[in-house]
């Protein structure tokens, strides 16, 4: 694992965490919850195994990420910009010295990052091979799930602690490490996604992704209709779900095999 920070053109800097094949060609944009940070890794024996480079940005205002300067408002359209600059400067310096930054790009999103993942998707949808949404929240969900006052609470990424840490015994330590890392700068993160929620770019961002989809949703009415949402706006989606506590981290194995299993766009 590698971490460093990035600093925009407009001065704010952005945390970077990059776990697996620091040289790998396939990049694998991480777009954590809400809250969260660039911290977590489901399994990361697999990871380091995968051939693959995942990348986590932490958003402005969680970890090691400056706030958003406002105006203009939050939204993942914005959020992509940064991403934008981060690669370019990326490919820049792998140019300067005669080698190649990355051949292609994988996103996933994970529940409220999915509605980032999108906006990504759809943006890069050249370059973008691949995408894989686990328990992808609507826009209402989103807005509606993050104004609970148990928020922060580790049980709403892994309801059944006991379970998750039977199959996992460092799951839950993993969480808590990163809801603690997003917290460092108070609720900043958290209220930028809320705002960043209210631009409702989804749909739109949605219709536009290309690259075959994995959508992968936990086994309950909400999230079932969650994935039902999202599947009906996909060009090419493939849906399943899961009656694990923690479905990121349960099926980890089969979502970088997803990531990994198509061929550069173009």
């Amino acid at each position: 694992m590698t971490q460093r920070l990035f600093t925009l053109a407009d001065g704010r800097r952005i945390g970077i965490t990059v776990r697996g094949a620091q040289a790998a060609m396939r990049w694998v944009l991480m777009c954590h919850p809400t809250p969260g940070a660039g911290g977590f890794d489901p399994d990361p024996h697999l990871t380091e195994r995968s051939g693959l480079s995942v990348i986590s940005l932490d958003r402005p205002g969680y970890g090691a990420s400056d706030p958003w300067r406002v105006p203009p408002q939050p939204s993942p359209l914005r959020w992509v910009e940064d991403v934008d600059a981060f690669l370019a400067q990326c490919r820049s310096d792998a140019e300067s010295l005669g080698r190649v930054a990355y051949r292609d790009l994988a996103v996933l999103g994970w529940r409220e990052g999915s509605i980032f993942a999108a906006a990504f998707a759809a943006a890069f949808r050249d370059e973008v091979a691949a995408v894989a949404l686990v328990e992808p929240m609507t826009l209402r969900a989103a807005s509606y799930g993050t104004e609970t006052s148990a928020v922060w609470a580790g049980e709403r990424l892994a309801p059944d602690v006991g379970a998750a840490d039977s199959r996992d015994p460092g799951l839950t330590s993993r969480l808590e490490r990163m809801l603690s890392t997003a917290a460092e700068q108070g609720d900043a993160g958290l209220d930028a996604d809320r705002a960043a929620f209210k631009q409702k770019v989804l749909r739109e961002s949605l219709d536009s992704v290309t690259a075959p989809t994995l959508v992968l949703a936990r086994n309950t009415k909400q999230q079932r209709r969650s994935a039902h949402a999202y599947a009906r706006r996909l060009r090419d989606v493939r849906v399943a779900l899961s009656n694990a506590e923690v479905p990121i981290a349960a099926h980890w194995a089969g979502i970088i095999t997803h990531l990994q299993a198509f061929g550069a766009r173009g």
